[in-house]
């Protein structure tokens, strides 16, 4: 299904059909899942169990909006599926399609988001620049990228 857009009335929210019958709510806040089954039966269908489970993640995403990441906070965290040692900063490695003897580009790629919603990058070829220059660039481009970050 995919994410969900912030403004979306089922966000974190997800329909059961299987054994069970019902809405899921599912809201993460700093590595902890809070989670709770709206049962069509015990909430006498399923338009009353949506509705119930809806005011339960507007009550829950309230309760814990004091413990959510800042945007700043979020752009700093390092992740599991981080390669490089810097977060925003990756290595990539790409193939000309269009060329008949296998071009292959390596750059290295900064990324960081300046406002909800979008999303800046800026790459640095390890060809023009070397592979040590082009991933102190990319760093110092993500840098000045999460500096201006609105809050």
């Amino acid at each position: 299904m995919g994410i969900r857009k912030a403004n979306d009335p089922n966000r974190n929210i997800t329909r059961l059909d299987a054994s069970t019958r019902g809405y899921e709510v599912r809201v993460m806040r700093r590595g902890k899942l809070h989670c709770k089954l709206f049962s069509d039966s015990l909430f006498g269908g399923k338009r009353k169990a949506l509705t119930a489970a809806r005011e339960y993640r507007d009550e829950l995403v309230e309760k814990l909006a004091s413990k959510a990441y800042t945007r700043k906070q979020l752009a700093k965290r390092v992740t599991s599926r981080n390669t490089s040692g810097i977060v925003g900063v990756r290595f990539v490695q790409e193939s000309d399609s269009r060329s008949a003897d296998g071009v292959v580009y390596e750059y290295w790629e900064a990324q960081w988001s300046p406002s909800p919603g979008v999303r800046s990058k800026k790459r640095f070829s390890v060809k023009v620049h070397g592979p040590r220059n082009a991933k102190k660039l990319a760093i110092k481009a993500r840098e000045a990228g999460v500096r201006k970050m609105e809050k």
